[in-house]
């Protein structure tokens, strides 16, 4: 969709650059479709691209030197941003990269492995900023793991503490290990969680390199939520050792477990990933059709069902945890644990999924 959008404007003679992670993986098929292509991340050369452009000095491609020192970056342009035109604007983003390193993953591939972060107090002044001028005062870390530097996390989670405000992230399942830890998150204000659990077998986390141990999954739930903190939890179909079996063992442990919020994916090979490598020359790459590899379609072939038997049991698995009896169902186990607005969100966010459901 982005490469139609490039396209129309640049039929119009209006030039166009494209970066973020796609584009850096593939440069030049992105070439195809822009006049300049930034590989990597453009903070530090966006100054220069602005000036060539001004020059008629554009350039076909830019790379940075070094990666991007986030105490450097300039404040954010809050007011150009039209609130009317978006569903939510209240999020702001305290570090880069992922310490996982995920076999399926592009973070780690594009921001790094090693985390980088906006000083304390540039955070703070900006939470400030959202505090004064907003009624509701929740926001949202766009991190792609608030805990994936636990002492920076501490320190960050202890200045918040007199902001008075609830915010979102994800997170790793590591965040209950530590219920201290989990507990200063909750007196800082959390009140919801996005948390990968990725699948609830173990050799398939083996299969990605993933540290987590399924058998402390149960009890890491019920520290979360005892803190009255709202959970969704991440689940992804077509592993190698994964068969049919697989959506209904899911779909169970979800209900057993009380998750607000569950989202189910297809294991999607991006680019660039070691995942996409390792199907790539196992000959298991279906298509090259980008527009699929949305986390839903099937675009390799899985070892143990057909990808037609992937996606019809991401459906169904869907359909089953979304189901007008399982919504009530849920909401009422956990009620009691949710201040009423969160519960009043979690009901019409659960119906807002049995519409993609459906």
């Amino acid at each position: 969709r982005a490469y139609q959008i490039a396209d129309t404007f640049r039929e119009r003679g209006i030039p166009v650059i494209v970066g973020g992670i796609h584009p850096s993986i593939l440069p030049e098929e992105a070439a195809a479709h822009a006049d300049s292509v930034i590989i990597g991340e453009a903070d530090t050369i966006w100054p220069q691209i602005l000036q060539d452009f001004k020059d008629n000095n554009l350039q076909s491609s830019y790379r940075a030197s070094q990666i991007p020192d986030l105490a450097d970056l300039p404040p954010r342009r809050r007011d150009l941003i039209k609130k009317d035109k978006y569903f939510f604007t209240r999020l702001l983003q305290t570090s880069r990269g992922c310490p996982m390193n995920c076999d399926f993953c592009s973070v780690s591939d594009f921001n790094g492995i090693r985390m980088r972060h906006r000083p304390i107090d540039q955070i703070m002044e900006e939470v400030e900023a959202f505090s004064t001028t907003l009624k509701r005062r929740f926001l949202l870390f766009a991190d792609d793991n608030i805990v994936g530097d636990k002492p920076f996390a501490r320190k960050l989670f202890h200045a918040l503490k007199s902001m008075k405000i609830r915010w979102g992230s994800m997170s790793s399942i590591e965040i209950a290990r530590d219920p201290d830890f989990l507990r200063l998150a909750r007196e800082s204000g959390c009140r919801a969680l996005f948390i990968g659990f990725e699948s609830i077998r173990q050799d398939a986390l083996q299969e990605i390199h993933k540290r987590f141990k399924v058998s402390e999954y149960e009890e890491l739930i019920k520290r979360i939520q005892g803190l009255g903190i709202t959970l969704e939890g991440a689940f992804i179909f077509g592993f190698d050792g994964d068969n049919k079996d697989v959506f209904e063992q899911t779909v169970e442990f979800c209900y057993r477990n009380n998750l607000n919020l569950v989202q189910f994916s297809a294991l999607t090979p991006f680019p660039g990933t070691r995942l996409f490598s390792h199907l790539k020359k196992a000959g298991r790459i279906l298509t090259h059709d980008w527009t699929k590899y949305d986390a839903f379609h099937c675009v390799y072939q899985p070892a143990k069902m057909s990808s037609e038997e992937l996606q019809e049991g991401i459906v169904n698995a869907y359909r089953q945890f979304y189901s007008n009896s399982s919504i009530v169902k849920r909401l009422g186990a956990t009620a009691l644990k949710l201040k009423w607005p969160y519960s009043i969100l979690m009901s019409l966010m659960n119906y807002d999924f049995k519409h993609f459901a459906f």
